[in-house]
């Protein structure tokens, strides 16, 4: 069985979370394969272990390194991130609601 290619975007709380989960394999079928995030520094633990590691999440999304994507990002970025992924054809998990303000 092949497993799902998940990137994050997005390395703070919610990120750091299901990433370590994922990590954790707690998730079957899946493996994380990439992280995203505009502070360098919270990415150098994941591309020291080996993960794909961008700047942006719409780096991520045009990569093809990933199947689905965790956007665990501020939520005025959810609507554009998304949006991007889903037209991407990625999976799609966000990390509370796709957006706030419509």
């Amino acid at each position: 069985m092949n497993k799902v290619r998940i990137g994050i975007v997005g390395m703070g709380n919610m990120g750091r979370f299901h990433a370590q989960d994922l990590r954790d394999c707690k998730v079957e079928g899946a493996e994380l394969v990439a992280v995203a995030s505009t502070s360098p520094e919270k990415l150098k633990e994941y591309g020291e272990e080996g993960l794909k590691v961008f700047g942006g999440g719409e780096e991520m999304i045009r990569s093809g390194e990933i199947d689905a994507i965790v956007i665990a990002t501020p939520h005025y970025q959810h609507v554009s991130l998304g949006i991007q992924a889903l037209e991407a054809g990625l999976h799609l998990m966000v990390e509370k609601p796709i957006a706030a303000h419509k």
